[in-house]
C-alpha cells in the first residue's frame, strides 16, 4: 500500500536539507520519515548524525530550538533501524503501517528503553544518553 505523501522522498529530503520544507511536514511523522529515509541511504551512525544535526538545525531555523531533544531523536533512529532489519523491500508507508506504535505512542516505545527520569533529564535533551532499561543492541539480537 502506498502512503499518500504529497512530496516525493527526494523532494522531502532536499527541502529538509535546504530548510525550505513546509512546517506542516516537520512534524512527528516527518521526523520518522526523515530517519527512515536516511537509514535507507546511510549506515546507522551516519544516519543518526544526519538526522540529529539536521533536525536540530531545522528547529533552530524555525526558531524553536528548545523543542529539539537529542536523546529522543537518536533513540528513535536506533529503534527504526532495528525494526527495518526484519523488513525486506519496504517503503515508508509499509513501515508506518507495521509500526503504528511509533506513530501514535512513541513515548511508550521509548519507555521500554528509558526510565522517564533519564529520558526527560536536562542532559538527555542536550546529548545522547544510553538507555537505562534496555540497550539497543539487545533489540537487534531479538530480531536476528
Amino acid at each position: 500500500m502506498e502512503c499518500d505523501m504529497p512530496l516525493s522522498d527526494q523532494d522531502f529530503i532536499e527541502q529538509f536539507e535546504q530548510q525550505t520544507l513546509p512546517t506542516e511536514y516537520f512534524n512527528h511523522v516527518g521526523h520518522l520519515r526523515l530517519a527512515w529515509l536516511y537509514l535507507q541511504q546511510y549506515e546507522l551512525n551516519a544516519a543518526i548524525n544526519k538526522t540529529t544535526t539536521g533536525i536540530q538545525a531545522y528547529a533552530n531555523h524555525l526558531g524553536v530550538k528548545d523543542k529539539f531533544h537529542h536523546t529522543i531523536t537518536e533513540a528513535l533512529v536506533h529503534i527504526i533501524h532495528h525494526r527495518t532489519l526484519a523488513i525486506v523491500d519496504s517503503n515508508f508507508s509499509d513501515f508506518l503501517l507495521a509500526n503504528q506504535d511509533l506513530v501514535n505512542n512513541a513515548k511508550d516505545v521509548l519507555g521500554q528503553y528509558y526510565s522517564a527520569s533519564v529520558l526527560f533529564s536536562a542532559e538527555a535533551k542536550k546529548l545522547f544518553v544510553e538507555p537505562d532499561k534496555l540497550a539497543f543492541n539487545n533489540r537487534q539480537s531479538e530480531i536476528s
